[in-house]
């Protein structure tokens, strides 16, 4: 804090509210000289001291650096990951959701903002279950456009598309999407991971192994994939929508998991954060 002097003028003694008496000497007539009678000098002034605080400028922050892109958690755990995502139709989601709390596990759900819009009940159920909602875009655009060719998003759009999400995610669960994020297809690169680190995102969540139930797989096959597919860390990438069987699948995926020895957790666990 700075301390701030300053000089106060102390006050003159006087007399009356309004004017001077004559000076004069005891059993003596007053003077008649017309001479005015002699006054005393003022006092000095008086300098008083007074501290002023002054609020000392906000501290620097550092700026965010880019998001880190992940495939797999940490090696050194026996522990994989689920995760969902949700951006065409509801499909199979209460299904899902059915089944992993009987399992009792916690999960993940890459959810873009226009599917939280149309299924409101289904992302308020998944947060008070305890799974993590990872921000998958507003509406699933590539943000690369090498998986889909629209026109590229200039870095004004693709903000303006992240926090759009997170803003009706945030709504209906009270909670941010922060730090977890999806890119629609996997599209990233540097530009995409920049942005998302600038706005808080630290993780871009990508997948060890794909189910590819989106691809049409049977129930068997997308089972047989993820059980050879895993190891301590892995991230596992299904889909709730109707087109896919991860579903059916599901209940032998976690039976065969866990006579595996893997435990099960959130991106959050497996991962870090």
């Amino acid at each position: 804090m700075a301390a701030i002097l300053i000089a106060v003028a102390a006050g003159c003694g006087g007399g009356g509210e309004g004017g001077s008496a004559a000076t004069t000497t005891a059993g003596a007539p007053p003077t008649t000289t017309g001479v005015p009678p002699t006054t005393a000098p003022p006092p000095p002034a008086t300098t008083t001291t007074v501290a002023l605080t002054t609020t000392p400028p906000p501290a620097t922050t550092a700026p965010a650096g880019p998001a880190t892109a992940v495939r797999r958690g940490d090696a050194a755990r026996r522990m994989v990951a689920l995760t969902f995502d949700a951006g065409a139709d509801v499909g199979f989601t209460a299904r899902i959701l059915d089944t992993l709390d009987r399992a009792g596990i916690k999960a993940s759900f890459g959810i873009t903002g226009r599917w939280a819009e149309q299924h409101p009940d289904e992302v308020r159920r998944m947060a008070a279950a305890g799974h993590v909602i990872v921000n998958h875009s507003y509406d699933h655009r590539s943000y690369t456009g090498v998986s889909a060719k629209p026109a590229l998003l200039s870095t004004a759009e693709r903000r303006a598309d992240v926090e759009r999400a997170d803003e009706i995610i945030r709504d209906l669960t009270g909670a941010t999407t922060r730090p977890w994020f999806r890119s629609p297809y996997g599209d990233y690169d540097a530009s995409v991971n920049a942005v998302l680190g600038s706005l808080g995102y630290r993780y871009n969540v990508l997948w060890t192994v794909d189910s590819l139930g989106w691809q049409g797989l049977s129930a068997a096959a997308i089972t047989t994939r993820c059980l050879n597919g895993a190891v301590p860390g892995a991230i596992l990438l299904f889909h709730v929508g109707s087109q896919s069987q991860d579903a059916s699948a599901l209940e032998g995926i976690i039976a065969g998991l866990r006579q595996a020895g893997y435990a099960f957790g959130t991106v959050a666990d497996v991962v870090g954060g």
